[in-house]
């Protein structure tokens, strides 16, 4: 399982390529024959895990403020407005795919059993498929799409350029789901080329900081981090008798690590329109400074992937920085001491963000055009799906709905709730197609892990080799793509 975390984010640029260069098992060829109950998960932003697809349907569920007619469903959940199906349309089916082959798909698995016993004119059928790119590929070709489909922030555009999704901005319009809904960077990244391809469901932050209260409390440390000098602070406090204040590896998350860094010194890893590399700019350079730094005063070096993780549950280091999908590895009755998760203290001396990553809810597209009932099913779902996202929390994930993240139920889900101020000020990438080929694995992980392993002691010069080589990626990447998508099969 650990193997499978450790590669989440290298996955993502893997999928961003043609489905040959998937870097991920499973065999389903994306149509897979549907059997009762919901189970899988997805521990991160985009992970397609190794294990044999598993189809499933969601059906059951317990009624609540819904109302269903002969021939029409409505919805009013989340105290939005009323949709309803069109007139005639009754008995709809929609295939539901996801990637949530983890801990967290039973929690999926529940809000879409709560939806079909709501609305008694739709049935959505829930397919959890493991290989997950390699089958919507595979699909697109054979024109077996599902009807409604996770796909992550980052590969939006990556699939939209390819013509596997429709524009919705009508669709949305319907929903009464607008920007003002959701945080500025998570809606943006459902918007290519002027049009709306997406809806988000969550925001991941890639970094977590995770503490042993005890330890902290040990060395004089009464409250978690929350700005360099704390962290600092505790780091060396914590640093004594075998013990490590701050443990930190040459591999997986210190990708993650340095690009929030990066952005809380007032830097980027992209310009605007994601066409220039800025990595390596002096904001760069000082983030991934403080990272070697700290790993000479306070960790150990050249670290094995994981290495960090388990010396937190060894109850050797103070502080670990990781993703939010290690809450349940992490904190709790996993570990025998006071682990806990927050919001990662601002280390940067410009803004407070974390790297995070969104679960995003979009209309795949079939060769025989739209249909009007599907549609109209698909905006009920999805908007049901977005308005009642605190079960969906408890897999793990912060809501992306500023409403639902606001509200009290999701404030008593811990840490849950203590890690949300992070993402409301995330950083997602710019929505260009294959940006991610960039990054893992990549010439950035490359870069930064070369400068964390000691292969190479000039910071400066492994940024800017880094972002020379992903300078020729993304020039390329403006041939393989093109310039917009058609928005059309």
């Amino acid at each position: 399982m650990l193997y499978k975390l450790r590669r989440v984010f290298s996955i993502l640029a893997v999928t961003s390529m043609l489905v040959t260069m998937l870097a991920a098992c499973g065999q389903d060829n994306g149509n897979a024959t549907p059997t009762t109950g919901a189970t899988g998960g997805e521990p991160t932003a985009t992970t397609a895990t190794a294990v044999e697809a598993t189809a499933t349907t969601a059906t059951g569920g317990e009624a609540t403020a819904t109302e269903a007619t002969t021939g029409e469903a409505t919805t009013t959940t989340g105290g939005g407005a009323a949709m309803a199906l069109p007139e005639g349309c009754s008995n709809v089916e929609l295939s539901y795919w996801n990637p949530f082959t983890g801990p967290d798909g039973p929690f999926m698995g529940t809000l879409t059993d709560k939806f079909n016993s709501e609305n008694k004119n739709i049935k959505v059928n829930m397919t959890t498929q493991a290989d997950y790119y390699t089958q919507i590929q595979t699909a697109a070709a054979s024109d077996t799409l599902p009807d409604v489909a996770i796909i992550h922030a980052d590969q939006v555009a990556t699939w939209a350029f390819r013509n596997v999704l429709r524009p919705i901005d009508d669709l949305s319009k319907s929903m009464n789901l607008s920007g003002s809904d959701f945080p500025t960077s998570v809606w943006k990244a459902g918007e290519i080329a002027g049009k709306r391809y997406s809806i988000p469901l969550d925001m991941h932050p890639f970094t977590v900081m995770y503490y042993n209260e005890d330890l902290l409390k040990s060395a004089g440390i009464n409250a978690p981090p929350t700005n360099r000098e704390e962290f600092e602070k505790a780091a060396q406090a914590v640093t004594d008798k075998g013990k490590k204040g701050f443990t930190i590896t040459a591999g997986f998350p210190i990708m993650q690590i340095f690009l929030m860094l990066l952005v809380q010194n007032g830097g980027a890893p992209f310009n605007e329109d994601g066409s220039k590399v800025t990595w390596n700019s002096d904001e760069g350079v000082k983030a991934l400074q403080w990272m070697k730094d700290a790993q000479s005063k306070w960790s150990e070096p050249n670290l094995e992937v994981d290495a960090d993780l388990a010396a937190f549950k060894a109850g050797n280091t103070g502080m670990i920085f990781n993703g939010i999908w290690q809450i349940s590895n992490l904190t709790g009755s996993a570990v025998t001491f006071s682990g806990k998760g927050i919001a990662p203290p601002q280390i940067g001396d410009k803004v407070s963000v974390a790297w995070a990553g969104s679960h995003q809810l979009t209309i795949p597209v079939h060769k025989s055009g739209a249909d009007k009932c599907k549609d109209a099913a698909a905006g009920m779902f999805i908007k049901y799906v977005v308005d009642n996202s605190v079960e969906w929390a408890k897999a793990g994930q912060i809501p992306a709905n500023n409403k639902v993240r606001s509200s009290d139920a999701f404030k008593a889900i811990q840490p849950q709730a203590s890690i949300a101020p992070a993402v409301e000020k995330a950083l997602f990438l710019p929505p260009v197609p294959g940006i991610v080929d960039t990054l893992a694995p990549g010439p950035l992980e490359e870069g930064v892990s070369s400068v964390m392993s000691g292969k190479s002691p000039d910071v400066k010069k492994a940024l800017d080799d880094a972002a020379s080589r992903a300078e020729q990626i993304l020039a390329e990447n403006k041939t393989k793509y093109g310039a917009a998508p058609s928005g059309n099969p």
